[in-house]
C-alpha cells in the first residue's frame, strides 16, 4: 500500500512478451527443461496476518498475474481433459483452490492492490475474478489498448489477450508448450525478509531493495515515508483511513499535472518544521530529516493532517479566500526564477491557521513585502543562495515574533541606486518576465489573473521590413528585442497570431486582449514601435518598481 501506482503499459508488456517468446524458441530443443528465464526478483515481507507485503517488484509481479490471467482465458475456452493439467496449473497461480473439491473459487484471488484508484481496482477486480467482459470486436479491442484514459489493467490484460490469440492462430501445436513454458521455466526470486516483528521485517526489506537497486523506478521520499507512517498504524482502520488520505493527494497531484507532488508537500513541512524550531542553518536532504533528524514526526497523526491541508492549499481550495491585489502578487511569484518563495507561503498558511488566524486576510500586506525584497535581492545577485536566508529570516521570525522580519540589505541596495539601475537593466530573460507581470498588475490595479506569455513588442524573428522607419538595420533592432520595455503579456493564441507582424498590424491582435496593456498600445495613434518607444517604457517600468520596492522594503 507504500508502493506507487501500476504503471507498466504497452512497451514493457510487448517487452515482455517477445523475450518470454524468444526464450521459447531459443530453448525448444531443451526436452529436460534445465535452461531458465529469470525474470527478476522480488524483495517481500510476511505482515502480521502472513500476507506477503511486496516491496520491490509490484509492477512485474502484477504483469504477470495479467498475463496469467490471459493465459487462463484461453485455456478454460479450450477446456479438455488434454489441457486439464495446465489449467489446473494456471488456476493454482491466481485463485485459493478448495482442497477438498478441487474447485476454484474466483473471488478469493492471490494478487491484491493497495495503490490503485477506485476505478482501477474495480477493474483489476473484474480481471481476476472473471467477471470482465471481453469484446469480441477486434477493432474495439484494439481501440481500448491504445486508449489512455482506460486503466493500464486492462489495457495490459487485453494487450495479453491478443497476444494470446495471434500466437495460438499462427502456432496452434505450441501454444500449450508456451503456456508451459512461462509456468515453469521462467523464473522469479522470491526474497522474503525475516525478523522479530513485522517493523523489524519491513525495514529489513526496504534496506535490501536499497541495495539491490532493482531496475524499477527507485522509491521516492514520499514513498518511504508513507511505508514508515503505515508501518507505524496497527489499526486496520486507521490504514484505510491514511490510505485514503494518501490517494486523495496523489489525485490532487495528477489534476494538477505535478510531478513528483507527494515530494513537495514533505519538502514544504519541513521548512514548517525548521520555522518552528528557529532553523536557519542549511538544509538536510528529506529522508535524513524525517528518519533520521525529526524522526518522531512522522508517527505524529498532526503530521499526515497537515499535509492535507497543505495539498488543498496548493491545489486551490483556499483561492477564493484572497482578494485580487493578493492574487496578483501570487502571479508575480509564480514567475520567479526560483522557488524558495514557496516554503515561505506554506509556513505563513500554517502558521496563521495554527493560531486562529486568517493568512489571506495578511496577503494584502505581506505579499507585497515578500515580492519586493526577494526580487531586489535577486536583481543585486541571481543566486539561489541569496534568496534562502531572506526565506530562513522570514519563517523563523514568523513563528518566534508573530511578524515576518527578512533581515537583509535590500535596502542599502537600493540606496545606490546607480549600481542597482545597471544590474536592472542586466537582468535575465526570466526575471524580466517576472518584473513586467509585477509592472502589469502595479499599473492596472483591476487587472484579472489570466494566462498568457510574454509578447515581444518589436518582433523577435520576421522578415526585415525597408519601409519600417526609425531604424537604421535589423541588427541595431536586435539589441533592443529582449529589453523590458519591448515586453508584455499577452494571450497565447493572440501571441501566436501578432508574433511576426509589425506594430501596425500588431494593434488588431491587441485589441482583442483581455490584458489591459495590450489594449493600451493598440490605442496609440503611432503606425511603428521603435527604439525611442522601447527606451520611454523601460524607463517608466523602471521608476514604477523603483518607487514599489522603496515603498515596501
Amino acid at each position: 500500500m507504500y508502493q506507487r501506482p501500476y504503471t507498466w503499459g504497452q512497451d514493457e508488456c510487448d517487452d515482455l512478451w517477445n523475450d518470454i517468446v524468444d526464450f521459447f524458441d531459443e530453448t525448444r530443443t531443451d526436452k529436460n527443461g534445465d535452461k531458465k528465464y529469470f525474470l527478476g526478483s522480488i524483495v517481500l515481507y510476511k505482515d502480521e496476518q502472513e500476507k506477503q507485503n511486496i516491496i520491490d517488484g509490484q509492477q512485474r509481479t502484477t504483469t504477470l498475474n495479467l498475463l496469467i490471467c490471459a493465459l487462463y482465458d484461453k485455456a478454460f475456452k479450450q477446456k479438455s481433459e488434454e489441457t486439464q493439467g495446465l489449467v489446473q496449473r494456471l488456476e493454482s497461480c491466481l485463485w485459493d483452490i478448495d482442497e477438498i473439491s478441487n474447485k476454484v473459487t474466483y473471488d478469493k484471488f492471490r494478487l491484491k492492490s493497495e495503490v490503485a484508484t477506485e476505478y482501477d481496482n474495480e477493474k483489476l477486480h473484474s480481471i481476476l475474478s472473471r467477471k470482465y467482459e471481453l469484446l469480441s470486436d477486434e477493432k474495439e479491442l484494439e481501440k481500448i489498448i491504445k486508449s489512455k484514459q482506460n486503466s493500464n489493467y486492462e489495457r495490459n490484460y487485453l494487450f495479453f489477450i491478443k497476444k494470446s490469440d495471434e500466437f495460438a492462430k499462427e502456432r496452434p501445436d505450441d501454444w500449450r508448450e508456451l503456456c508451459l513454458a512461462i509456468l515453469t521455466r521462467c523464473i522469479v526470486l522470491p526474497i522474503e525478509c525475516g525478523g522479530a516483528n513485522e517493523n523489524d521485517r519491513f525495514d529489513n526489506a526496504l534496506r535490501i531493495f536499497n541495495t539491490l537497486n532493482n531496475r524499477g523506478i527507485p522509491l521516492s521520499d514520499a514513498d518511504i515515508f508513507k511505508g514508515e507512517i503505515l508501518k507505524n498504524k496497527k489499526d486496520e482502520n486507521e490504514k484505510k483511513a491514511f490510505i485514503e488520505e494518501w490517494k486523495s493527494i496523489e489525485k490532487q497531484g495528477r489534476d494538477l499535472k505535478w510531478d513528483k507532488y507527494e515530494v513537495f508537500l514533505f519538502s514544504q513541512y519541513m521548512h514548517n518544521i525548521r520555522a518552528k524550531e528557529g532553523e536557519k542553518t542549511s538544509v538536510i536532504g528529506l529522508r535524513p530529516f524525517f528518519l533520521q533528524k525529526h524522526k518522531d514526526i512522522l508517527i505524529d497523526p498532526k503530521t499526515m493532517q497537515d499535509i492535507v491541508d497543505l495539498s488543498d492549499y496548493w491545489s486551490g481550495e483556499y483561492d477564493d479566500k484572497y482578494s485580487l491585489k493578493s492574487q496578483q502578487f501570487f502571479d508575480v511569484l509564480s514567475v520567479f526564477p526560483n522557488d524558495y518563495w514557496k516554503y515561505l507561503i506554506s509556513v505563513c498558511h500554517l502558521y496563521y491557521r495554527d493560531n486562529n488566524m486568517n493568512f489571506a486576510e495578511k496577503s494584502d500586506e505581506l505579499l507585497p513585502k515578500i515580492v519586493a525584497n526577494m526580487l531586489v535581492k535577486f536583481i543585486n545577485k541571481p543566486t539561489i543562495a541569496d534568496i534562502k536566508p531572506i526565506v530562513f529570516n522570514a519563517y523563523t521570525s514568523l513563528y518566534k515574533k508573530g511578524v515576518m522580519e527578512f533581515d537583509t540589505d535590500t535596502k542599502q541596495i537600493l540606496e545606490n541606486e546607480s549600481l542597482f539601475r545597471a544590474q536592472f537593466d542586466k537582468a535575465s530573460n526570466k526575471l524580466i518576465t517576472t518584473l513586467v507581470t509585477l509592472n502589469l498588475y502595479l499599473k492596472y490595479e483591476d487587472q484579472e489573473v489570466i494566462y498568457g506569455e510574454i509578447e515581444h513588442i518589436h518582433p523577435q524573428t520576421t522578415k526585415w521590413r525597408t519601409s519600417y522607419t526609425g531604424w537604421e538595420n535589423k541588427d541595431e533592432a536586435k539589441r533592443y528585442i529582449e529589453s523590458i520595455g519591448n515586453k508584455i503579456w499577452l494571450e497565447k493564441k493572440l501571441n501566436i497570431w501578432a508574433s511576426n507582424k509589425y506594430f501596425d498590424d500588431k494593434k488588431n491582435e491587441y485589441k482583442k486582449s483581455n490584458f489591459k496593456e495590450a489594449q493600451e498600445l493598440a490605442e496609440l495613434k503611432q503606425n511603428d514601435w521603435l527604439q525611442k518607444d522601447i527606451e520611454k517604457r523601460g524607463e517608466e517600468i523602471y521608476q514604477r518598481l523603483l518607487n514599489f520596492f522603496k515603498e515596501n522594503i
